[in-house]
């Protein structure tokens, strides 16, 4: 019930309609991966979301909410398929890789998926959309931005889902609040900023956020930003993300699944086909974790991800200025999050049994 509020909440009064390609097999894949990176899967209570939030909703939610704002099809459709890449159990993959401050090693090429996707390419030429204009994203500031601005992508699959679905620390109805204040401009015209801000010179669009449009505050939105990066910051999450991304380097390694597999099989299959195997032991030991602790004890990691933080713009008095200058909270919740950070430095480690921390140590180690 509560995902199909959310997704009603993201699809009401669209001005488009996306079923035609919600249905082809480029997006039809998507249902069968998770949002939330393996965690799904893991045995630790507070990091096992309420429901299963596939990147296919994610996907829809981006592009629906971006029709609400531009009627542009090419940037709708870039929101749409800008996951489309993405491999079974999504960011762990960057962690196996021993790339977990970019988290840029876990999807494939979008114009070669959607090329294999003959229905997609008919819609594509019935709505006399070029291709090329959809396949990379981070040309639109709507749908991807770098870190502090806002985006789409951000916000819907990182804050807004983050604090319904996994951190449990939203209802419904405050969630609906903060999407309220979403906007977005593209350009400074007419606007009174501070020139001297860097983040104002070369301006080429960005979303903000307008308190007037809700019932919620600046205070609420960034009080859900630093749960989103509190939750990716814990030692559970960072954790379970380093574990698991060593665990499937080891069935990679055992020929059990390789980056194809983890393509086209959903993560139910994966897990399927590991359990199906000799070593399904290791995967039994890895998600059945019930707590992570510092030490240096077992299996341990000093783990360092990439820092998601977020200073949105938003609408002042007349102006268009960073949060930081209106929200007192800011600094109060932004000193948690540099507290937080001290602690990557200290080795994290949880209860595994002596085989299997035998097993990916010695394969850590080759």
């Amino acid at each position: 019930m509560l995902l199909e509020r959310y997704n009603k909440m993201m699809r009401e009064n669209a001005p488009v309609n996306l079923d035609r390609y919600a249905k082809t097999k480029t997006l039809q894949k998507l249902k069968g991966r998770g949002l939330f990176c393996g965690m799904d899967y893991v045995g630790i209570k507070e990091l096992i979301p309420i429901v299963f939030y596939s990147r296919f909703y994610h996907s829809l939610n981006t592009a629906y909410t971006a029709s609400k704002i531009t009627d542009n099809l090419s940037v709708i459709l870039a929101g749409l398929v800008h996951d489309v890449g993405t491999l079974d159990f999504s960011h762990v993959n960057s962690f196996k890789k021993g790339n977990q401050l970019k988290q840029d090693s876990d999807e494939l090429d979008i114009k070669s998926i959607i090329l294999r996707d003959e229905e997609f390419l008919e819609y594509l030429y019935e709505d006399r959309v070029d291709l090329d204009s959809i396949v990379f994203p981070e040309k639109y500031p709507l749908i991807d931005k770098e870190i502090p601005c806002l985006c789409l992508d951000r916000v819907e699959g990182g804050i807004l889902a983050t604090c319904l679905f996994w951190a449990h620390t939203h209802s419904f109805e405050e969630i609906n609040d903060l999407y309220n204040m979403l906007c977005y401009i593209d350009n400074l015209n007419g606007m009174c900023v501070d020139t001297m801000n860097p983040r104002f010179q070369n301006f080429n669009g960005e979303v903000f956020i307008n308190e007037h449009n809700s019932n919620a505050d600046y205070e609420d939105f960034f009080r859900a930003i630093n749960i989103y990066s509190e939750k990716l910051l814990s030692k559970e999450s960072r954790y379970m993300m380093e574990i698991l991304g060593l665990t499937l380097r080891f069935y990679e390694d055992m020929g059990v699944i390789d980056e194809n597999v983890l393509f086209d099989l959903s993560e139910r299959e994966v897990i399927d086909r590991i359990m199906n195997s000799r070593y399904k032991d290791i995967w039994v030991d890895v998600t059945n974790i019930e707590s992570v602790k510092y030490g240096e004890t077992g299996l341990s990691f000093i783990s360092k991800p990439k820092i998601r933080q977020a200073n949105p713009l938003c609408m002042g008095q007349m102006c268009l200025t960073e949060i930081d200058g209106i929200s007192g909270t800011f600094y109060r919740e932004l000193n948690n999050l540099w507290d937080s950070l001290e602690k990557l430095d200290k080795p994290i480690t949880a209860n595994l049994s002596n085989a299997t921390v035998k097993t990916l140590e010695k394969y850590r180690k080759r």
